[in-house]
Formats: C-alpha cells, structure tokens, sequence
C-alpha cells in the first residue's frame, strides 16, 4: 500500500512540475509577429489577462503631480477576455509618409517646438516645423512626431482600408497593459530610480541634456543620471523590449490614446474597452518622451492634450482589435 502511495504521490509531482515547466516555457516563448502588407507596421499579439491599471497616490514619483498630468488612480483591475494586437513599435516616418503619399493627406505645417528667443527656450506653437521637419535630425527609422490625433486617427482608419482589418489607436487600458508586459513595477523594467533606464529606453538623460544647452538642468531631479547618446529622438527598437516583444513604450516619444479625456479613473471600463465619456475633444497621451523631467517616465504616467495639438515629442502607435 505505502508503496502504491508513494507511486501516486510521485505521478502527482512529476506531473505538477512538468504543467509549470509548460508554462514557463510558454512564458518565455518569442511573441507572434505579422504584418498586414509591405508597407504596413509590424504588429505584436498581446495575450489576454488581467492587470492593476494606475498608480496608488503614495506610490506616484516626488515631483509628480495629478493635477498638471492627469491622475494615474484610483488603481483598478482591467481584464482582456481577448488577445489583440499591438504596434512593435510607433508609427515611423516612412511609414507615415507612405500614408501621406498615398492620401495626399496634408498635415498642419506649424508644431509646438522648444527654440531659442532672445537667449530664452520657448516652448510655442511655430511654422516650419512639421513631420518632415520637427526641428532636430531624423532619418526614416525615427518615430513620426509633429503630428495631431486627428492625424493618427487618419492613418489608422487609412490602415483599415488598406488591410481590411480593425486598426485604431489603443486606448488608454490597452496601452499601460502592453507597456507592463505583466510587470507590477514603476518601470517595465523595474523599480529603481538609475542608469538602468538608458539600456530600456529612451528618456530624459545626459544626451538630453546637453542637446537643450548648457544651462540645462542635469540633476536626478530632472535627468536619469546615465547617456543613451540621443538627445532627442531614437530610430524605432534600439534599445531593449519590454516582457510582451514591444519597444518604446516607455520613452522616446508620448502617444495618443484612443479614449475621451477623463480627470481620473473614476468610472473607468474593466473590460479593455474604449472610454468613450468624458472630454472627448482631447485624450491622455501615455509613454513619456526623452524631452521631460525623469519623474515623468513611469508607466502609469498620464498627459491630458487637445485632439489638435501636435508637438516635437508626440506620435503614435496602432493597435488591430480583430
């Protein structure tokens, strides 16, 4: 009988250790990749789950505030009863000008630029700046900056058409949830305020710094105390992913969100889907951008815009929800 038991009891063991050896196996398994034609961004399956959406008040970073950036609680559970798919990256200005070559689609030819007046950085809306031209190099793997949500809206919608396919902007649950990548921590990367942000992403540092001038700050206050060598934007993917295969979804540059504009996450859906109450003539931008204070890059952070506004450091990303 004892020996029976032993048997039994050994059949259980091997049996729970090879179901969590499975499943660490599928854990650690490359995400899938497609792409829906040539021209087209490549996109990443985000599996379904559940996730603490926010950031409780006492856990925010010194130096945040609420009010200025939109508040990140209360915190939430959000469940994705469905995989969908996300952006490996934001919108390049290859690809948003074969959007514009296509459509004809014509951008506004002024952005909010941070420039030099009268030995003074301003930051205002000015001519002459544009997609093509944001004010600092770029090159074709750069992400498209300098353009309104009306204007991601457009190449989403421009994106369906041409796949037949369900692309839009990803709401604000769908974003924080990718950028996560199942983590729990102030950064995907985890939770230390160090130079470990210049191996994951592209934010506020010494390159930074000295490409606003020399009278820049470079304080932790403001800087992340490390030099990634981009002073302002990266090409898409150089530096490491997050735990879902997605790069730059912290950093680099804010993105438009999909949702109406709320204060908070009062009345926030659980479900994953789209708020679609609220002030929808503007929309949270999330990620942060290498142009802000290093408070600013956790990835709860929250940045209530106006549909028509574009900057230097705003642009996009897509997501197919069928």
């Amino acid at each position: 009988m004892h020996t029976v038991l032993f048997f039994i009891s050994a059949l259980l063991s091997f049996a729970v250790t090879s179901a969590a050896t499975a499943s660490d196996a599928a854990a650690k398994s490359p995400p899938r990749e497609f792409t829906d034609c040539a021209d087209c961004p490549p996109m990443v399956v985000v599996p379904a789950g559940k996730f603490m959406m926010g950031l409780a008040p006492e856990k925010e970073p010194v130096g945040h505030s609420s009010r200025a950036l939109g508040g990140s609680s209360p915190l939430h559970e959000v469940t994705f009863a469905k995989p969908f798919a996300m952006g490996k990256y934001p919108v390049t200005v290859a690809q948003f000008r074969k959007f514009a070559e296509e459509t004809g689609y014509q951008p506004p030819d002024s952005c909010y630029n941070q420039h030099m007046i009268d030995g003074h950085m301003i930051y205002e809306n000015a001519r002459g700046y544009s997609w093509r031209s944001p004010g600092y190099p770029q090159d074709d793997r750069h992400p498209v900056v300098c353009v309104t949500w009306e204007d991601a809206a457009a190449y989403a919608m421009w994106l369906s058409k041409k796949t037949g396919h369900q692309y839009s902007l990803p709401n604000e649950a769908q974003y924080e949830y990718a950028a996560r990548g199942g983590t729990t921590t102030l950064y995907f990367w985890g939770d230390k305020f160090d130079a470990t942000a210049c191996l994951y992403s592209n934010q506020p540092d010494f390159a930074q710094g000295r490409a606003m001038g020399p009278d820049a700050p470079m304080g932790p206050e403001y800087r992340f105390q490390c030099d990634d060598g981009h002073g302002y934007t990266s090409p898409v993917g150089s530096y490491r992913p997050n735990p879902f295969g997605l790069y730059d979804m912290q950093g680099n540059i804010w993105e438009f969100t999909a949702d109406c504009l709320n204060p908070n996450y009062n009345g926030a859906p659980a479900d994953g889907s789209t708020w679609l109450t609220g002030d929808c003539d503007a929309n949270a931008s999330r990620g942060g951008s290498y142009g802000n204070a290093s408070w600013t890059a956790y990835v709860a952070i929250r940045a209530p815009r106006d549909r028509d506004f574009n900057g230097h450091s705003w642009g996009f990303r897509v997501v197919r929800n069928d």
